[in-house]
Order: structure tokens, then sequence, then C-alpha cells
């Protein structure tokens, strides 16, 4: 498989695998993920801004990443990634979603997990695990909606300030 080349449409939306030279674009949906949810992400907002052109780009090209770009049109309303985990790099871990306010509540989301998942496919993956913050009921609907099964919970201090469960969930390919 290229990079790019995994795609899927709905209507007027579509979300692909980002190309190289569109690491400025993941860097600031990434950025505006980061300011505008801060309270959804453990990763903080000051040492992602300082990451250098080369490292937003690595994040792109690195073969044990993907990361995907929503799209309703030609303009990006979101984004998502998987990351090769595991000894064998048999699993994955699905992470840094985010979709635009005014483009929730659409069933985008379910792209987000169909095109990670067919990514899964590709790469042979055993089992594919995602996480979320115990209140993010609407993350968790979404990650139910595609079979994964509760494993365990683990104690977060959030960028908010707030101390609250991160919630994991595991699929079985």
């Amino acid at each position: 498989m290229h990079v790019g080349m995994l795609q899927f449409e709905s209507g007027i939306y579509h979300i692909r695998q980002l190309l190289p030279a569109e690491a400025p674009l993941y860097k600031t949906m990434r950025l505006e993920a980061l300011l505008q949810e801060a309270g959804m992400f453990r990763s903080k907002y000051p040492p992602e801004v300082a990451l250098t052109d080369e490292q937003w780009q690595e994040q792109i090209t690195d073969a044990d990443k993907a990361v995907f770009g929503l799209f309703a049109g030609d303009e990006m309303i979101g984004i998502t990634r998987i990351i090769l985990r595991g000894e064998q790099g048999e699993e994955g871990y699905l992470g840094q979603s985010y979709i635009r306010k005014a483009y929730r509540g659409k069933g985008l989301s379910d792209l987000l997990y169909k095109i990670r998942m067919a990514w899964a496919a590709e790469h042979r993956l055993k089992r594919v695990w995602v996480s979320h913050r115990e209140s993010n009921v609407a993350s968790r609907a979404a990650n139910q909606r595609f079979g994964f099964v509760y494993s365990h919970r683990e104690s977060c201090h959030w960028q908010d300030g707030q101390t609250e469960d991160v919630l994991y969930y595991v699929l079985e390919l």
C-alpha cells in the first residue's frame, strides 16, 4: 500500500491518509484540537507547539503510524491516527481523534473508525486498543458501535486540572 491511498467517502465528507507534504495541515489541526479540547487529550499543547517541522513530518512518514485527515470538500475538519504497538507490532492504538464542533453529531466518527480499522486489517494486526476520558460519552458510544470491549481503567490528571479515569477498550481482530 502506498501512503495516501487508503480513503473512504460519505457524501461531501472524505477521509484519507495524509501525505508527507500535508504535515503543516496536520500540525494546524492537532494544535487546534489541543487548544479547543484540552480536557480530552493527555498530551499538552506547549510541548507539541515546540516540535520542529521535521518532527511534524515524521508523525506522517513514520511507518509505525498512520495519520488521517477528515475533509468536508477541500477543508480539513478533523484528524485521527493509529500507531503500532506491542513487541511484534501486532497491536494498534487509536488516538488523536478530533472533529471540529460544527461537524460533530453527523456520524463522521464512523469514518475515523472505518479507516483506522482498514489500516489495521492491511497491517494484519491482532488487536486494537482505544481509550477515552470517562466522561467522554460520545467517544464511548463510537467505540461501542465498532465492537470494542472494556478492558481496564487508570486514574489520570488531565490538562484541565481535573483527575478522572481513562477507560481502555480492546477489539480482537
